[in-house]
């Protein structure tokens, strides 16, 4: 049955009201009519109310199931934070990506065992479905050449009448195809050479690790609200992230247990993880930069917004020794 009677679509003014008068939540430094326009022109109501999960509610008296100590501005700086987040991440997740692709491709010409171009061939033949993926790049711009120059293709007519280019035949160098695959695809890609085919000294970051950090990523890619919840209990660490947390003298087993269970903080600090390991120097000195000053100087600003919340307060406090720890 639809839930159109019972959530009745809202006006911006509505929703403030509903904030207000249901929720509990107070404009102390937000006037509503300031809140109504944000809600008009700068942000949704369901982006902005997301974050309000990182706040505990009254359990019982006149004002249960409101919540406790939640003005509409700390609901503001949380979406502000998260933008500043997402945007960062998604720089150091290309960082990653790139240096990933680099390091496996000197890995694979440095080895005697195998040709750049045999490995394709059989990683092709083993994943059969990456052929569909590929033969949906031949009529891109950006791919075009690339197809065309190392596949055989050929036009055949599906069963709705469309044209479409198929794979004949293969011959594409390993360092074309880490150009035409997604980073879904290369990390299975990736996968196959190490497990198969990498010689003494050749290291690799473990594959459930990187898929970690490819959450990460596709989350900030789809624009997700990366902090609107961090008190998820829902995640294991592996176990390369939670000795490397353990060599952080200030953080407690306890707390490592606790934070790294939650998934927007696991998935970060993988991220930290292989960023330490596999980016360039160059490019880390210039982004760690930016990290840190996002962390230590843009989220103090209105820091005092968050003091009475021990949830976001530990958390910040959690990412801030890692980020130091790893990069110091």
């Amino acid at each position: 049955m639809s839930n159109k009677i019972n959530k009745p679509k809202m006006s911006s003014q509505q929703l403030i009201s509903k904030l207000k008068n249901d929720k509990g939540i107070t404009f102390k430094y937000t006037s509503e009519k300031e809140a109504e326009l944000y809600l008009q022109k700068r942000n949704n109501y369901m982006r902005t109310a997301a974050y309000r999960k990182n706040y505990k509610k009254h359990e019982s008296g006149m004002n249960k199931g409101k919540y406790i100590n939640l003005d509409f501005a700390y609901l503001q700086e949380l979406s502000t934070i998260d933008m500043h987040l997402r945007f960062l991440i998604s720089k150091m997740c290309l960082d990653i990506e790139h240096d990933l692709k680099v390091k496996l491709i000197n890995d694979i010409e440095n080895n005697n065992l195998i040709d750049g171009y045999d490995i394709v061939e059989q990683f092709v033949a083993q994943n059969t479905y990456i052929k569909t993926i590929l033969e949906s790049k031949s009529s891109s711009p950006y791919t075009y050449d690339l197809m065309r120059k190392y596949f055989t293709l050929q036009q055949q007519t599906n069963a709705n009448g469309k044209t479409e280019n198929k794979i004949i035949s293969v011959d594409c160098p390993s360092w074309v195809l880490v150009e035409l695959i997604t980073f879904g695809e290369f990390i299975k890609f990736y996968e196959f050479y190490y497990n198969n085919y990498s010689t003494s000294g050749q290291q690799c970051i473990p594959s459930n690790i990187i898929n970690i950090v490819k959450s990460l990523r596709n989350g900030c890619a789809h624009n997700n609200c990366i902090i609107a919840n961090l008190s998820t209990r829902t995640s294991r660490p592996p176990m390369e992230i939670s000795q490397a947390i353990s060599k952080i003298p200030s953080i407690n087993k306890s707390i490592r247990k606790k934070k790294l269970s939650c998934r927007p903080i696991l998935e970060f600090t993988c991220m930290l993880y292989v960023y330490n390991i596999i980016v360039s120097d160059k490019v880390k000195h210039h982004r760690i930069e930016e990290l840190k000053k996002l962390f230590h100087i843009r989220m103090k600003e209105k820091g005092g917004f968050f003091k009475n919340n021990e949830l976001i307060t530990s958390s910040f406090d959690f990412v801030e020794k890692v980020i130091d720890h790893f990069f110091k």
